[in-house]
């Protein structure tokens, strides 16, 4: 089978240290489904990323953070990869933000594939606030990054968005989101590539009602279709835990989230 080889660098930004690394590996799946992977003994010719703007970044997220709230888990990342698989070679450049943000017992998690602080604003002020758990609410709206982190576990028609290269550096067409994914996905060289819908997007139907309360953050990786959730109704912000029920709106938003192989942002209500 075809190799696929990976290069990279990447600086990152994790609480007061600068991390930088520079890595080269090999993959090969073979005819029999076994994978082997390993590094290789060779130097990453590629540009530097932008280390001021890591720094900067993860100083700005530092000042919106405030007492009551603590930064429990922050990682900062900008890289450049370059892959290769038979004659196709192609490069990327990635950013990245995973945030949690504690006031105990209560954390928001965040991730994020730009650097923008607008939502973590968001989520900060509304956990500062936040009071004891309520119910949830019969009607509610979840926010763009929640809809994003969420979009590939509802059953609501989605597309895929298309892109030059998956991750055997195939094209990606745009098509619905149904059935088996076409494309493949790498997320590392160690880790044997996977089918998957790559930047999916919903399809807007219905409408949003904006009065209704809206769930600004999840506070906890969803159980199945369990989730618990930051929830702001007017000048009120408290958490709610909540099974999935029937979307009834989706409008979808141009802000991609690194969620699989990418999800676009998309708020719904449910």
């Amino acid at each position: 089978m075809t190799p696929y080889r990976k290069q990279g660098c990447s600086v990152r930004r994790e609480g007061a240290y600068r991390v930088i690394v520079d890595e080269a590996g090999e993959a090969i799946v073979r005819s029999d489904g076994t994978f082997d992977s390993r590094p290789l003994d060779q130097s990453v010719d590629l540009p530097q990323p932008d280390g001021d703007a890591v720094d900067a970044m993860a100083r700005e997220i530092d000042a919106i953070v405030e007492a009551p709230l603590s930064i429990e888990r922050v990682i900062v990342s900008e890289g450049i990869i370059e892959h290769e698989t038979g004659e196709r070679r192609w490069r990327e450049s990635v950013r990245r933000i995973h945030l949690s943000i504690a006031r105990p017992p209560l954390r928001a998690l965040i991730d994020l594939a730009e650097f923008r602080t607008a939502g973590i604003r968001r989520i900060a002020d509304a956990l500062a606030r936040a009071g004891v758990e309520r119910e949830a609410p019969k009607r509610l709206r979840l926010a763009e990054g929640v809809g994003a982190a969420l979009l590939a576990s509802l059953e609501i028609e989605a597309v895929q968005t298309a892109a030059p290269h998956d991750g055997n550096g195939e094209p990606v067409e745009e098509r619905p989101a149904h059935g088996t994914p076409p494309n493949w996905f790498r997320p590392s060289y160690r880790m044997p590539p996977r089918r998957a819908w790559f930047h999916l997007r919903a399809v807007p139907f219905g409408q949003i009602d904006p009065a209704v309360p809206v769930a600004v953050a999840l506070l906890a990786p969803p159980d199945g279709r369990r989730v618990r959730l930051l929830c702001v109704d007017q000048g009120a912000a408290y958490p709610i835990t909540l099974e999935l029920g029937r979307v009834v709106a989706a409008r979808p938003a141009p802000m991609e989230y690194p969620y699989g192989a990418g999800a676009f942002g998309v708020e719904l209500m449910l």
